[in-house]
């Protein structure tokens, strides 16, 4: 089980980062698509939101401790924080880029999930892959 907790944890920490990048691209964002991308930002960093505290709340079911400091999140989560000097082009193709990452990671968590016989945990890991195939899909659809 102690793969599936640091999974689990690195994940959550991996969201969060997530999560607050997309904020600050919904407040930074400009140009003749402010508008789209700053209400697809908005809606994309709400429901992260929702997925973290999910997740969180199914860790502490499992008896995990969530990361508790801003420095040690940013340490253990595969997902890097904002870049302040991307247009708003360079941010949807940072956020791709981000969401895969966190597809990459789900599907370890799911893999070990399953090997576990943890089945709230597999359920709940096959919905925020789900949510985060729809956030890539959204996204890649401004690049084409």
């Amino acid at each position: 089980m102690e793969t599936l907790y640091k999974l689990l944890s690195d994940t959550q920490a991996s969201l969060f980062v997530l999560f607050q990048k997309t904020w600050v691209y919904h407040w930074n964002v400009v140009g003749p698509n402010f508008k789209e991308f700053h209400d697809l930002f908005g809606a994309h960093y709400e429901a992260m939101f929702e997925q973290v505290d999910r997740l969180t709340e199914h860790m502490r079911y499992l008896n995990i401790k969530p990361v508790p400091t801003l420095t040690r999140i940013t340490e253990v989560s595969h997902v890097r924080e904002a870049d302040s000097s991307l247009d708003a082009m360079g941010m949807v193709n940072d956020l791709i880029h981000c969401h895969e990452q966190i597809v990459e990671l789900l599907g370890q968590v799911a893999e070990e999930a399953e090997a576990q016989k943890s089945r709230g945990t597999t359920n709940l890991i096959d919905d925020l892959n789900e949510e985060h195939g729809k956030f890539i899909w959204m996204l890649r659809s401004f690049t084409q």
